[in-house]
Order: structure tokens, then C-alpha cells, then sequence
């Protein structure tokens, strides 16, 4: 057995292969010239999901109904849903393997306290106010909490979700398997990897007199994984530009006026701001005098 303790240095597939596979290339000198045929992604993809649609009347806020009284239409948005993941108490959320079928989990959903955004509107379809409405429980955990219905808002709902690459723990801790919620605020926006729910509001019935209002809630829990996969390269996207220009004629008023900088596939080469070709065999318009001006320099 060798006793050598040297490092042993690997190399990139682009490394070893160079440019469109030519072996004579050396991209860590030579910079990538025109698109690759294919492109990898690493993407999250949707191994499995399940929805349920739950609904309840409730309460709006004391005065808001008085305040804009010619109100007549409303709609919501839901911007957080809050809750608790114990799978000791049974209480919350709890996510468990299922016995003897490594590759799925139950998720039973409980007493979860949504946030809205809610837009009343006159006859005339003109938005008054936008306000929030807390604290509105979907799944209450007692049957005598408010808003308890058996068909539409029950205490649970127990699902059965294909998750064939296990969960994510908070924390790293595997008491606390976590469910990640997308929703409308800075805090909660963001896909995960792992379990996903999202909630998706319709207002159903909106009334002026008794200051109430409706909501139906579709609940959408998913699977997610970060999946790598190859596809081909069509073209870049173009995406649209607006023109903020005059009739002044300059350097900034030319690049104002042109297309939209997107990131080049030749990251280093930055000796002639003119050379705009595709293909490696086409001649610069203007040929670079960076490397002849400095071997000159040197000579001298």
C-alpha cells in the first residue's frame, strides 16, 4: 500500500473536456465563445401533492364595515398561515412516516391561524381600503371553538403524501419535521426542499350588514426535491425594455438606447467592448490591440 500522503487534485467535466468537448481547449484560459447545445438545471420538482378546500364565515374587524359603508364587493389574499409542528402532543401539525411504508408520510393539519389581506370595493368596482384580518383559525382543535363545522371546517385533516427522499428537520433536529409554507410576506415566500403547503383564498359570500365574511381556503401540501436534469438551449430569453431617451447623441445615450445587459458566456474577455460574435470562428470586427500594446510595452 502506497504511503504517499500528497493531495490528490480532480477535475471539472468542463475542465477535462474543454469547450463543446475539444479536449485542446483549456477553459481556464480560454473563455467559453458562442452557447452550449444543452444547459444543466437544477430544479425543484414535484414528487407528489394533495389539496383540500375548507371554508368558514367569521367576523370582521370592529368598525371597518362603518367606515366604508358603500363597500359591496371584497376579496382576500392570504399572506402567512401560522402553526405549530409537534408530533408529541398530536396538537398543530404533526408529519410522521407511515408504518411500513418508508416511502410516504401522513400529515395531519390542525389549528392554523391565518393571516389576510382583505380589499373591500364600491358597486362600482373601486378599492376603498386594504386591510389585514389575524388570527382567523382554519381546522379549529375543539369541536366548541368558533368556526367549527364537520363537513366544512373540522378539527383535522389527515393526508397521506409520496415523499420518496424523506423531510427537512428544523434545525437539523428530527423531532421537528418541518412544513414550509408560500406565502405573500418577505418572510415566507421561498420554495424549500422537502414539504411545501400553500393556500389559495376565494371569497364566497361578503355581508355589509352583519359585518362578516367568507372565506373558502384550497390547502395544496407538495413534495418537493431538487432534481438536476439536462436541456436544450433554445436562445436566451429576451426580456422587454422600456426607453427613457432624448435626441442627444453621446456614448450613454447609445447604451440607453440599446438592448439590456444580460450576463456573457465569456466572463473574462474584457480587451474589446465591440467583439459581439457567436461563433469562435468569426473574425472580430475590430481586432484587440490589448496583448500586442503590452508585449510592445515589454519589449521596451
Amino acid at each position: 500500500m502506497s504511503n504517499c500522503g500528497c493531495n490528490k487534485r480532480i477535475r471539472s467535466n468542463a475542465i477535462s473536456n474543454g469547450t463543446f468537448n475539444q479536449e485542446c481547449v483549456d477553459v481556464c484560459v480560454s473563455p467559453q465563445c458562442g452557447d452550449p447545445a444543452f444547459l444543466t438545471v437544477l430544479t425543484p420538482v414535484v414528487y407528489d401533492e394533495l389539496g383540500i378546500n375548507i371554508c368558514r364565515t367569521f367576523p370582521l374587524t370592529a368598525g371597518v364595515v362603518a367606515d366604508f359603508p358603500t363597500a359591496v364587493y371584497a376579496s382576500a389574499e392570504v399572506i402567512d398561515i401560522t402553526y405549530t409542528v409537534n408530533p408529541v402532543a398530536g396538537e398543530g401539525v404533526t408529519i410522521a412516516p407511515i408504518a411500513g411504508r418508508a416511502n410516504c408520510y401522513e400529515i395531519d393539519l390542525s389549528d392554523l391561524s391565518v393571516t389576510f389581506a382583505i380589499r373591500l370595493y364600491d358597486c362600482c368596482n373601486r378599492l376603498l381600503t386594504t386591510f389585514t384580518e389575524t388570527g382567523i383559525i382554519y381546522l379549529p382543535p375543539a369541536t366548541t371553538d368558533e368556526g367549527y363545522d364537520p363537513d366544512t371546517n373540522p378539527t383535522t385533516v389527515s393526508m397521506e403524501i409520496f415523499a420518496p427522499y424523506g423531510v427537512v428537520y428544523t434545525d437539523g433536529a428530527i423531532a421537528t419535521p418541518a412544513l414550509n409554507f408560500i406565502g405573500f410576506s418577505t418572510t415566507n415566500s421561498q420554495l424549500e426542499q422537502g414539504l411545501n403547503m400553500m393556500a389559495i383564498p376565494k371569497v364566497l359570500d361578503f355581508d355589509i350588514v352583519a359585518g362578516t365574511i367568507t372565506i373558502g381556503l384550497t390547502l395544496i401540501v407538495k413534495s418537493v426535491y431538487f432534481t438536476q436534469y439536462q436541456i436544450p438551449h433554445n436562445g436566451k430569453a429576451i426580456v422587454t425594455k422600456g426607453n427613457i431617451y432624448s435626441d442627444e447623441d453621446s456614448l450613454c445615450m447609445e447604451f440607453v438606447h440599446g438592448s439590456l445587459l444580460d450576463r456573457n458566456i465569456k466572463p473574462l474577455e474584457s480587451c474589446n467592448p465591440l467583439d459581439n460574435k457567436e461563433d469562435c470562428i468569426d473574425v472580430d470586427p475590430t481586432p484587440c490591440q490589448c496583448l500586442d500594446t503590452f508585449l510592445e510595452n515589454s519589449e521596451n
